[in-house]
């Protein structure tokens, strides 16, 4: 078993870029087998962002759309959801689900969330939950400055992730250390110090009672 460094009790992650997506393009075929675990915090976070019918949301890690769609349901028909991710078939998944439920007001871009393809200041409310648990360390406060960028002023942020509730080791951990592939590359992560360091205001930080170990953490740009 090896043994990953650590910092501020976090395990660094150490599956590439390339390879998350392509595990997660071969995932979004059985993502629908893990997807229920997660349902209870994402329902949470979704409710924490306050969505207006009017608001511009972009959910940045689509998976295979299931909180996608709650998201376009509380919108007005006639406002674009955003939605990007970096693998082609989870895509091509939510692409079908809000299709399929009769929607039409989407636009799904394939795109890495260090450098996400829209304007400063577009959006109203970003909602990501369980990609920043993928991702080493070193690329928090980039992808966090990223959503910063892309918000709006007063915009709201809301992050679901994989967690633990302080920085003791947790068995997670133990699974991570044995294979980073046993829960698709995900390792528990503690986030609220990296959203108020990157200048967010009124951060907070949740707990939802949950299968699957969660946090949520929100702030305001």
């Amino acid at each position: 078993m090896r043994n990953y460094k650590t910092q501020n009790g976090i395990i660094e992650a150490t599956v590439e870029v390339a390879k998350i997506r392509k595990t997660y393009n071969w995932m979004s075929k059985v993502y629908f087998l893990f997807a229920p675990m997660e349902k209870t915090a994402r329902m949470r976070g979704i409710e924490l962002a306050q969505i207006q019918s009017d608001d511009k949301v972009l959910e940045v890690a689509v998976g295979i759309g299931h909180s996608f769609l709650e998201i376009i349901k509380r919108v007005e028909r006639k406002n674009t959801v955003y939605g990007v991710d970096l693998a082609p078939g989870m895509l091509k998944k939510t692409k079908k689900l809000v299709s399929k439920k009769g929607y039409s007001n989407f636009d799904l871009k394939e795109s890495d969330a260090r450098h996400l393809p829209f304007p400063d200041e577009t959006f109203d409310v970003l909602y990501n939950s369980f990609m920043l648990d993928l991702i080493p360390i070193a690329d928090f406060p980039v992808v966090l400055k990223e959503f910063q960028r892309v918000l709006r002023k007063d915009g709201r942020l809301v992050l679901v992730n994989l967690s633990k509730k302080d920085s003791t080791p947790v068995f997670l951990e133990k699974l991570y250390n044995l294979s980073p592939y046993f829960w698709g590359g995900c390792r528990p992560v503690l986030m609220e110090s990296f959203v108020k360091q990157t200048g967010f205001r009124n951060v907070k930080r949740e707990i939802p009672q949950t299968i699957l170990p969660s946090e949520i953490v929100t702030g305001l740009k």
